[in-house]
């Protein structure tokens, strides 16, 4: 399935949610078998991704988790992923 990188939004209230891969940074990295990249994951942005943050898109069933630089991690308006995003689950059964 491809998933389209425009329309994607921040969850809201996901920051006490704990997974049991340790982190949402490590869930990401566990459920994609990359390592963590040097930029964040919104398109038009460069700074270094500090988190794995909680989204979500009309077209996807459930959260995703993408990594993400603090700064985007607050923006409220939609936003658009870069090409190429891994764009794993949020389920935590699958540490």
């Amino acid at each position: 399935m491809t998933v389209s990188s425009v329309g994607w939004g921040n969850k809201n209230g996901t920051a006490i949610r704990a997974c049991s891969c340790g982190s949402w940074k490590q869930h990401w990295i566990n459920d994609t078998g990359k390592s963590w990249p040097s930029e964040c994951s919104v398109s038009g942005c460069c700074s270094s991704p500090v988190l794995g943050a909680h989204v979500y898109h009309p077209d996807v069933k459930g959260e995703r988790i993408v990594p993400m630089c603090d700064s985007c991690n607050k923006v409220s308006d939609k936003f658009n992923l870069k090409g190429g995003t891994m764009i794993p689950s949020a389920n935590k059964t699958t540490c």
